[in-house]
């Protein structure tokens, strides 16, 4: 799958879940590269922020979020 269209799920994904992980992102998009094309987005002119998140194991994850005041979704 090229950047392009990962990119596009991505965006598909943000608007109809709000927010997402890399493990959504490996799962449910099949997308392995999530912070590259994250910060590919951003340089597209996206408002994404990355919060950290624990689980009940203690272990830490990014949980990733487009916001709407920067949100260039126009597809």
């Amino acid at each position: 799958m090229n950047k392009v269209k990962q990119k596009q799920k991505i965006l598909e994904w943000f608007k109809n879940n709000g927010k997402l992980t890399t493990f959504e992102a490996v799962t449910e998009l099949g997308i392995m590269s999530l912070p590259r094309r994250i910060m590919e987005l951003r340089r597209d002119g996206y408002d994404i922020d990355m919060t950290y998140k624990r689980t009940t194991g203690g272990s830490r994850y990014g949980v990733y979020e487009l916001h709407e005041g920067g949100e260039q979704y126009a597809e």
